[in-house]
């Protein structure tokens, strides 16, 4: 396996896998942090008596809304990733076995 040199648009498409990586970094912790809320802390909050049920569940309904945008933003993200990074693999390491 034998690295060839990158060229200014390999680097330009190493930026631009890199920050797929971290936009998906960032949606996955969003994502989880509104999945968090919404299945911990509100029923948390409704079993200790601090908010009424009725309020709980209006309060999850958007943020089932906010959970389901975020996972299809995880899908696109992680498809178009991929696709970058199989475009840019065989570019960079033209022979990937002996």
């Amino acid at each position: 396996m034998e690295l060839r040199e990158l060229t200014a648009s390999d680097w330009a498409q190493l930026a631009e896998l890199n920050a797929h990586l971290w936009i998906l970094a960032a949606v996955l912790i969003g994502t989880g942090l509104v999945y968090a809320l919404a299945h911990a802390l509100i029923p948390s909050l409704v079993l200790t008596g601090d908010i009424e049920p009725q309020a709980g569940r209006k309060m999850r309904a958007p943020l089932y809304a906010i959970m389901a945008a975020g996972l299809g933003a995880l899908t696109a993200i992680i498809i178009k990733a991929t696709l970058l990074a199989l475009d840019l693999l065989p570019s960079m390491l033209p022979r990937l076995a002996i």
